[in-house]
């Protein structure tokens, strides 16, 4: 409420507007000459004053004290704002624009009243927040009605207000004219520019640790951890995926992972890159995921058979992003994978490592296979003298994935399984590594090798029946 001497004007009273110029100054004179005429009127506690705003300034200026009517006690709201629009419409030539604010006033106090109710207490405050209800609605008819406004320059008004308040300051002074108000606001809106598209909701995130400690934000799950199903040639000796880790340093320069994660596609689902991640959302997966019924089969066993789906799809490949056992895995991440592995003995699992020195001392699950890649000659005293220390109990094989030059190896007899498989072109960040086919020689020796030792052994398609394949004998008899 705005103030004059010790009174606070009522706010639907301040709405109109205040003489100025040669009509205030013709009032102070006529009170200067004959006194002040009608009373200045406060309501009951003589606190707020309700009509007589320009009388009690000019009186003021001409030094003449004021004269007081005091209202009822009986006077509600509601009667006082109709007093309020009898006394000042009589008075005051108002032009439709200002008649419009001043209704939307009007409503606003009603409004209040309504919302308040007749049992709660009275509040000169105007609320902020003005909701749609039946009440308001009425008040809005009222309003227009009582202060002679058409409903149409009430709208106007209010859009006006809304969007340019400058101009509706004018409107109410009198300095311009609601249509032309209106019209410009229009023109002003049309030369803005159009509001941004709303955000779209921002994803949950977790918060992951690489290898060496560092905080990595990655998208929460919507649903509970699952295996991922494999398809195509990729895994061909295991229906499942999962992947509690993924990233890998080994730095190999035809790694299928490393150039999924570097992917722009992949982009989302591996903020760290190739960095080594641990992702402990995923540890529920074994429970959490269900083989599809018609591979189920609790009473079969393990039969040794390529083409059984019910065995494939038993076997899960532990992670195929990454190298679970790479010399910088913290020991920790490996305990919590071996747990979740333990807790859920009804899957076959499928581990592989290029460093399986790491295998020594660890509690394996029982039932697990247990692998190491070679892909160099470099690499085979290494996986010979490792996996030779493993206990005998667990399934031990070998992946000669790629096979990227002709291995030796002095004995085969600690593996059950051999894998051999060609190298098939990868997209990495620095350029494409071309696909490569093994001779058959190579491939033949290895399987001879492998039988011998009276290991189990997979073709991978990709040297059989898909790209690059194997390179073939193709020899014709001649003079040489």
């Amino acid at each position: 409420m705005s103030k004059l001497g010790p009174y606070e004007v009522h706010p639907f009273a301040d709405a109109f507007p205040l003489m100025d110029g040669e009509e205030f100054a013709a009032l102070v004179a006529d009170i200067n000459k004959n006194g002040l005429r009608e009373p200045i009127l406060l309501n009951h506690d003589r606190t707020v004053l309700i009509d007589g705003r320009n009388r009690y300034r000019a009186c003021d200026a001409a030094m003449v004290d004021p004269v007081f009517d005091i209202l009822p006690e009986r006077y509600t709201e509601p009667m006082i704002l109709d007093l309020i629009v009898s006394k000042n419409l009589a008075r005051r030539h108002l032009n439709p624009g200002q008649r419009a604010f001043l209704a939307l006033k009007y409503e606003e106090r009603i409004a209040a009243v309504n919302r308040r109710g007749p049992d709660r207490p009275k509040s000169n405050e105007i609320p902020a927040d003005l909701r749609e209800s039946r009440h308001e609605r009425e008040s809005a008819s009222r309003a227009a009605r009582v202060v002679g406004a058409s409903g149409r320059a009430v709208q106007q008004a209010k859009a006006v207000q809304r969007d340019a308040p400058d101009l509706a300051e004018k409107v109410r002074r009198g300095e311009m004219a609601l249509d032309a108000a209106d019209r410009q606001r229009k023109e002003r809106l049309k030369q803005q520019p159009p509001p941004d598209p709303a955000p779209k909701p921002t994803r949950a995130t977790l918060t992951l640790l690489t290898h060496d400690g560092r905080k990595v934000e990655y998208p929460k799950p919507a649903g509970k951890a699952t295996f991922n199903e494999t398809s195509g040639p990729g895994i061909s000796w295991a229906a499942w995926s999962w992947n509690p880790v993924t990233g890998c340093l080994h730095g190999c320069d035809y790694c299928y992972a490393r150039a999924i994660a570097a992917s722009e596609r992949a982009a989302a689902a591996y903020p760290a890159g190739f960095t080594p991640l641990f992702h402990d959302e995923r540890l529920d997966a074994p429970a959490n995921t269900v083989i599809p019924e018609q591979y189920r089969d609790d009473s079969h066993k393990s039969c040794g058979r390529g083409d059984c789906k019910i065995c494939e799809y038993r076997r899960v490949f532990v992670c195929s992003m990454a190298d679970l056992y790479g010399r910088w895995v913290p020991d920790e991440w490996i305990q919590k994978v071996h747990e979740a592995m333990l807790a859920s003995p009804q899957w076959q699992y499928i581990l592989l490592t290029k460093f399986p020195a790491r295998y020594v001392g660890l509690e394996l699950p029982p039932n697990a296979w247990v692998g190491t890649s070679v892909d160099e000659q470099k690499r085979v005293r290494i996986a010979q003298d490792a996996m030779a220390k493993l206990d005998g109990n667990v399934v031990k094989w070998l992946s000669l994935e790629p096979l990227r030059e002709p291995l030796e190896f002095d004995d085969l007899s600690m593996f059950d399984w051999v894998v051999i498989g060609a190298q098939t072109e990868t997209r990495q960040p620095d350029g494409i590594v071309p696909a490569f086919a093994p001779p058959f020689e190579w491939v033949a020796r290895l399987v001879a090798q492998a039988r011998a030792a009276g290991c189990r052994v997979h073709l991978k398609p990709n040297l059989v029946n898909g790209r690059p394949g194997m390179q073939l004998p193709d020899e014709y008899p001649g003079d040489n």
